[in-house]
């Protein structure tokens, strides 16, 4: 992005010092999208590793699927496998692209040659990247062809890793915008990354709240998943971040204090096994459920009296803002990217992380005050509808690319 456009796009929006819900404020205002658009759709190309289950994937869906047909002509592509969301989409007719280059095994000149060479054929007027490879072979491959490009961040730098910042740092001249999805995140992409304030924009991820509203009763949820009593949930990889070890070491601190309570866990990833173990080990292998990934996570979520989200970092939770939009109470820690979306005691109730004394006493005493959960979970709701619907995110998402390309067909 050249100077004028860059101070375009800094003019169209607030200036950052503490950001906020969403710092995008297009400059279309209610122009007519017909009079800034071309005669025929805006071609957009997703690029992402693979697509699997996953935040990050749900939210690169969400813009394939969710993005004005009338006004986008809106494609993925990923650098590895297909991912079980990619072939999702294939099925329902999205064009999707999976180059089923291995990302530890493929030299980098390949990898790059190979973004370039499907750029050269979709011919994309936007190219939009997530996730750290993608941004970076998306912005290389994408140099000299004169298209905008949008790299998405969606987590927090919790692990600095050196090489990573240098190369970040390096590719500034090569990107347009740089979206955050949380507050920590903006901050870590303009300390670390070098990133100036006029390319480095806020957008929280958004959940589709009709598909939170199922036809099956809490009754019929629970009977297809044969769960009764006290169910609460927690769904998200099984890796690290999720702290799902400390939820477990919570409802062994529970004991005998709730006999009826069952835990259901819906994901997969490199520490099932180790969880599953843990809760052997632990005595609960009759209260704690693993469920696999899931498709059905809104029919989980109906079935549940309380939902935890134990994570130890993260940018901004899907699950959790899914969680918040189904009405449930939450539990979550008190990390910056869930303290930008909870106010404990307000629409859910904030603990420390790595506490499972903490996590234990508030399931607690959730579970003995039903009215407590069913006001924190009428705030939940609010708050995901008022500030995080997937509708608002597109929006914004849309008219960013509109600037955009405006901007580069002035130039």
């Amino acid at each position: 992005m050249g100077t004028r456009e860059a101070k375009s796009l800094a003019g169209n929006r607030r200036r950052l010092g503490s950001p906020g819900f969403f710092c995008y404020t297009p400059g279309m205002g209610s122009r007519d999208p017909a009079q800034v658009l071309p005669h025929r759709r805006l071609r957009v190309l997703q690029l992402i590793s693979t697509l699997p289950v996953g935040g990050a994937e749900e939210v690169v869906a969400a813009i394939v699927r969710g993005l004005n047909p009338e006004l986008f002509e809106v494609e993925a592509a990923t650098l590895g496998t297909l991912g079980a969301i990619g072939e999702e989409l294939r099925r329902e007719g999205y064009r999707v692209t999976a180059l089923n280059l291995p990302l530890k095994r493929t030299p980098a000149l390949r990898l790059i040659r190979s973004v370039r060479r499907l750029l050269r054929d979709r011919h994309p007027e936007i190219l939009h990247t997530h996730l750290y490879h993608p941004n970076l072979y998306g912005r290389l491959a994408a140099w000299g062809l004169g298209l905008p490009v949008v790299c998405s961040v969606h987590n927090v730098y919790t692990r600095i890793k050196g090489h990573r910042l240098f190369l970040n740092r390096l590719l500034v001249p090569l990107t347009d915008v740089v979206l955050a999805v949380s507050p920590q995140v903006w901050a870590d992409i303009r300390r670390y990354d070098g990133v100036p304030p006029e390319k480095l924009l806020l957008l929280p991820n958004g959940v589709d709240l009709r598909a939170m509203d199922l036809p099956e009763s809490r009754e019929e949820a629970r009977a297809r998943l044969q769960v009764d009593g006290f169910v609460i949930g927690a769904v998200g990889r099984l890796e690290e971040a999720k702290g799902h070890t400390w939820l477990l070491e919570a409802l062994r601190l529970l004991g005998g204090d709730l006999p009826e309570l069952t835990l259901l866990v819906a994901g997969e990833g490199r520490l099932e096994e180790a969880l599953r173990r843990q809760a052997a080990d632990l005595g609960l292998e009759g209260r704690v459920r693993f469920l696999g990934w899931r498709r059905d996570v809104p029919l989980i979520l109906k079935a549940l009296d309380l939902y935890v989200q134990p994570s130890l970092w993260e940018g901004l939770s899907l699950a959790l803002l899914q969680a918040m939009a189904a009405g449930l109470p939450v539990v979550a820690t008190r990390i910056p990217g869930f303290e930008q979306v909870i106010t404990s005691g307000v629409n859910g109730v904030l603990v420390p992380p790595r506490d499972a004394a903490a996590l234990a006493a508030a399931i607690r005493e959730l579970k003995g005050d039903p009215a407590t959960r069913a006001r924190l979970g009428e705030a939940a709701r609010r708050t995901v509808s008022d500030h995080y619907s997937q509708e608002t995110m597109l929006h914004r998402l849309q008219e960013l690319y509109l600037e955009l390309w405006g901007n580069r067909r002035r130039s």
